[in-house]
């Protein structure tokens, strides 16, 4: 599923953060991603693993690649693999499990109302590398 946040999207505040309802809870399934796409280098990617929510950077650091929401994800260690080059993130730190030089940046989410919140991303200057 994709999800394309506007200005007509409902937000709420919290702890100095700004959070997106980017859709209804049911629309995040197990073990498969959500993209929500703000633009085109600021994309987030949703998993459901163990009926808990998880938001990482859809865009993998390797190739600049957004494509994480097709990754495969490992419910015993909660981690995604890229879909591309096999690259795999923790959903809890974003950290890369085998190098300490790369990471995915970790967004808040959560569901209240039968609703899914995301944390707002601010726009960054992306760092990749071919």
């Amino acid at each position: 599923m994709d999800i394309y946040p506007n200005d007509d999207f409902p937000t709420i505040s919290r702890n100095g953060k700004t959070f997106v309802q980017v859709c209804e809870s049911k629309d995040v399934l197990r073990r498969i991603g959500t993209r929500v796409e703000f633009d085109e280098e600021l994309q987030v990617a949703i998993f459901r693993v163990k009926d808990r929510l998880h938001a990482v950077s859809n865009i993998c650091p390797h190739n600049h690649s957004p494509l994480l929401h097709e990754g495969e994800i490992n419910a015993d260690d909660c981690t995604i693999t890229c879909p591309l080059h096999g690259w795999e993130y923790s959903l809890f730190t974003g950290k890369h499990t085998s190098s300490s030089h790369s990471h995915v940046q970790v967004y808040e989410v959560f569901e209240e109302d039968e609703y899914v919140f995301l944390e707002k991303p601010e726009p960054h200057e992306i760092e990749w590398k071919w």
